[in-house]
């Protein structure tokens, strides 16, 4: 009997030994942080604004996690840092940094309207600007790095970038390109007179593509410029139509097309030399910013209240009407769903088929484009002055615990004396 008790004993110990060796780095990976570049750590996710992030663990489901309350409504888009906290600023003058679980880990008081995306570096670096044109730098607890006051002329909309060897890139007036520790290492003033209010896209080279509005009372238009890593210009595109100003950020596809949209109804295509593919019409202004797909498949709202689907030549594959304007600009998770937010208050997930897949209602309208995590949350924000978190629970127990309690066990069935029956 002893021995058939040893024996039996060896094995559990041998078979939970192994589970445990088996099973603890898949339960470290999920509890630890998510790599910054498998996130959404900037506007539109990466240097090419694809708005796509569909490595995520899991489809985003129709499930509320949680909400979090800030003081005023939210145009701010919300983005993941590389520890999973969320941070969004909101027109109460406030950063927030709200950790995965909903509990806000810090805020930042600015005194002024947030309406610019934060940008995070891989180091956790918080940079954002504000509309009365300050320029911030914060580290991951929320203390500040620097302030820049100058040179900015004007509000800062724009949403910063962050480049392959660290810059950050900003536009106001002007757009500018700045060192971690607050140097202005170059700017670059458009010939005419206006503002950047949309964020640069960066190719594999370093060339920068952004939209600029002319203003030149009473005229305005719009301009997609291209400049070189040292903010050299390389070209201009200038939209035909007068009042056609360019507020949609550029993205850029696999195949070397630049797509962006424009305040005459139009969504642009140009290749990389700065010359027009095509262009296709919607019924209203184009505010949001495409989305891309692995595909190929172009994404983007309209204020004709339309989510738009088109092939990479630029037809229209399909049309998802709403009942309010599209500012939002969509995002892409797993699978290919696509999620947008709404000024008829919902923020809807459509298959890519064009059929809706849920939708959620808000109190407020929806402005703020949705984030996706890693782990298949979405986050995004409302007038109504929340941010909210759709996703399943987080088998944080299950994450922490279970390896844990093969711990205990093991050491139970090692160190528990072995006790043998007298026949």
């Amino acid at each position: 009997m002893f021995r058939k008790r040893t024996f039996i004993r060896l094995v559990t110990c041998i078979v939970v030994l192994s589970l445990l060796t088996l099973t603890l780095p898949f339960f470290m990976h999920s509890a630890e942080s998510t790599p910054a570049n498998s996130s959404w750590p900037k506007f539109r996710r990466d240097l090419r604004n694809t708005g796509r992030n569909e490595e995520a663990a899991q489809e985003v489901p129709d499930q509320t996690r949680w909400i979090f309350e800030t003081e005023d409504q939210i145009e701010s888009s919300p983005v993941i840092g590389p520890d999973g906290t969320v941070y969004v600023g909101s027109n109460d003058g406030n950063l927030y940094a709200i950790g995965p679980d909903g509990e806000k880990r810090w805020k930042y008081e600015t005194a002024s309207v947030i309406f610019s995306t934060p940008a995070i570096s891989d180091d956790g670096s918080v940079y954002f600007g504000t509309v009365d044109g300050r320029f911030f730098s914060l580290d991951q607890n929320g203390d500040e790095n620097w302030v820049m006051r100058e040179p900015f002329e004007d509000n800062i909309v724009s949403s910063p970038v962050i480049t392959e060897d660290g810059s950050i890139l900003v536009g106001s007036t002007d757009l500018y390109s700045i060192t971690p520790d607050g140097t202005v290492e170059w700017k670059y003033s458009p010939e005419s007179p206006g503002g950047i209010y949309s964020t640069p896209a960066v190719d594999e080279e370093g060339n920068i593509y952004f939209g600029y509005q002319v203003a030149v009372p009473p005229v305005t238009f719009g301009q997609l410029l291209a400049l070189d890593s040292s903010g050299e210009k390389l070209w201009e595109f200038r939209v035909p139509d007068l009042g056609g100003e360019v507020l949609s950020s550029p993205a850029l596809t696999e195949d070397e097309k630049i797509l962006f949209g424009s305040n005459n109804n139009k969504l642009y295509a140009l290749d990389f030399d700065g010359n027009q593919i095509w262009s296709y019409t919607s019924e209203g202004d184009i505010f949001s910013s495409p989305a891309v797909a692995e595909d190929g498949t172009i994404y983007v709202g309209s204020v004709d209240k339309n989510m738009y689907a088109l092939y990479p030549n630029g037809t229209e594959r399909w049309r998802f009407e709403t009942e309010g304007e599209i500012y939002s600009s969509p995002a892409i998770g797993p699978d290919g769903m696509i999620y947008f937010g709404s000024y008829d208050n919902n923020t809807y997930s459509l298959y890519p088929n064009g059929t809706e897949r849920w939708r959620i209602e808000t109190e407020g309208r929806v402005f703020s484009s949705p984030a996706v995590g890693s782990d298949g949350s979405l986050y995004f924000g409302s007038f109504d002055r929340n941010l909210y978190a759709m996703g399943r629970e987080s088998n944080i127990f299950y994450r922490l615990h279970l390896p844990l309690i093969l711990g205990i066990v093991l050491f139970v069935f090692i160190f528990y004396p072995v006790q043998s029956k007298k026949e």
